[in-house]
C-alpha cells in the first residue's frame, strides 16, 4: 500500500504565475518547497541568445533568497534552486515554459498548518515574484500559454 505523506497549498492570488508550496513529508517536514511555473514571453526582439540571461535569472533567484530567508526558520546554507527554461526554444514572439522550484530546509520542522510557516513562505514568494519575475527586463511571465 502506498501512503501519501506530502501536502501542498496552491496560492491563487498570483494571477500571472502558478504558485504552489508544500512539503513531501507533512508528518516530518524537514524541507519545504516553493514551485513557481508559467510561460515566459521574450520582450526584446534584438536578443538572439538567452543562455546568459537564463543563467543570470538563476543567480538572481539565489541571491534574492540568500538576502531574504529568515535564518531563524531555515538553514541559509542549505537551499536548492532548480530554474528550468529551455534555452534553445526561447525567441521573440514565442512563449517558453518556465519552472522554478526552491527547496528550503527547516530548523524547527513546522507543519504546513502552522500560520508562521505559511506567512514566511508567502513572504518569500512575494519577494521572489516582485524581484525576479514581475520585474524582469527580458521576459513577461504569464500563467497560460
Amino acid at each position: 500500500m502506498i501512503v501519501k505523506n506530502g501536502k501542498k497549498l496552491i496560492i491563487d492570488k498570483h494571477s500571472n504565475l502558478n504558485v504552489v508550496f508544500g512539503t513531501v513529508d507533512n508528518k516530518n517536514p524537514k524541507s519545504m518547497y516553493i514551485n513557481i511555473s508559467g510561460w515566459a514571453n521574450p520582450i526584446d526582439i534584438t536578443i538572439d541568445d538567452y543562455d546568459k540571461i537564463i543563467h543570470n535569472i538563476t543567480k538572481k533567484i539565489k541571491n534574492t533568497l540568500f538576502l531574504n530567508i529568515d535564518s531563524t526558520m531555515f538553514h541559509t546554507n542549505k537551499v536548492i534552486v532548480d530554474f528550468n527554461m529551455r534555452k534553445s526554444g526561447v525567441r521573440f514572439g514565442r512563449k517558453s515554459y518556465m519552472n522554478c522550484e526552491v527547496t528550503l530546509f527547516q530548523k524547527n520542522n513546522y507543519n504546513m498548518q502552522n500560520q508562521l510557516i505559511k506567512d514566511t513562505l508567502n513572504d518569500i514568494i512575494e519577494i521572489l515574484l516582485d524581484d525576479v519575475f514581475n520585474d524582469s527586463e527580458y521576459f513577461e511571465f504569464t500563467q497560460n500559454k
